[in-house]
C-alpha cells in the first residue's frame, strides 16, 4: 500500500507541476489574467447559477462515492490529502480556464449556440482525462464518461452565471478536492471498471 500511496503523491505532484507551470506563464504573459477569473464579480452571479453549482457538485461527489477508495479517502486528513488539496487548487484554475474560458469564449466568438458549447466543453473535458486509463481501458472509459457530465456541468454553470469563471473554479475545487487522492489510488489499484467499481 505504501508504493500505491507514494505514485499517488508522484501523480499529484506531476499534476501540480505541469498544470501550476501553465498557469503562471499565463499569469506572466496576459495582462488580464486575474480579472478574467471573475472573482471581483462573484457577488453579482445569481442565486440560481449558485444552486445549479452546487447540484453539480453534489451529485458528481456522490456519484464518485460509490468507489470505496473515494470514500475512504474523502474526509481523510494525512499528506496525501493536504497534497490532493493544493492540486485540487490548481486543478480547479488551470482546467476551468481551459475548458470553459478559452475553449467556450472561443466558440461563442465562432457562433456556437450555448448548448453546443456546453456539449463541446463536457467533450473536450472528457477525453482529456482519458489518461485516467493508464491501467485499464475500462478505467479510461469511466474517467470520460463521468468527467463528461461534470465538464457539461460546469459548462452549464459558466452559461447560467454570464460566463462568470469563479464559480466553476470554486465548484471544480470543491469536487477535486473530495473526491482525490481516492479516485487517483482506485484507478492504480485498476479497480475502476466500466462505469463502476471493479469488486
Amino acid at each position: 500500500m505504501q508504493s500505491i500511496d507514494n505514485q499517488t503523491l508522484k501523480i499529484i505532484s506531476s499534476i501540480i507541476l505541469v498544470q501550476g507551470g501553465i498557469l503562471l506563464y499565463w499569469f506572466i504573459t496576459s495582462e488580464n489574467f486575474v480579472i478574467s477569473l471573475g472573482f471581483s464579480t462573484l457577488t453579482n452571479v445569481s442565486i440560481f447559477a449558485w444552486c445549479i453549482a452546487a447540484l453539480v457538485v453534489a451529485l458528481y461527489v456522490w456519484g464518485a462515492a460509490s468507489i470505496s477508495s473515494v470514500r475512504e479517502h474523502m474526509f481523510k486528513l494525512n499528506k496525501l490529502k493536504y497534497l490532493a488539496l493544493i492540486g485540487a487548487l490548481v486543478s480547479g484554475f488551470f482546467e476551468e480556464l481551459l475548458f470553459r474560458k478559452i475553449l467556450m469564449d472561443y466558440l461563442e466568438e465562432e457562433g456556437f449556440s450555448n448548448f453546443t458549447q456546453i456539449i463541446i466543453s463536457g467533450l473536450a473535458f472528457g477525453l482529456a482525462h482519458l489518461v485516467w486509463g493508464g491501467k485499464a481501458l475500462s478505467a479510461a472509459v469511466n474517467a470520460t464518461f463521468y468527467t463528461f457530465f461534470l465538464g457539461s456541468g460546469l459548462a452549464l454553470v459558466y452559461i447560467m452565471s454570464d460566463k462568470n469563471l469563479a464559480l466553476c473554479i470554486i465548484a471544480h475545487t470543491i469536487v477535486t478536492g473530495l473526491i482525490e487522492p481516492g479516485l487517483i489510488k482506485s484507478a492504480l489499484l485498476n479497480k475502476l471498471g466500466y462505469l463502476k467499481e471493479r469488486t
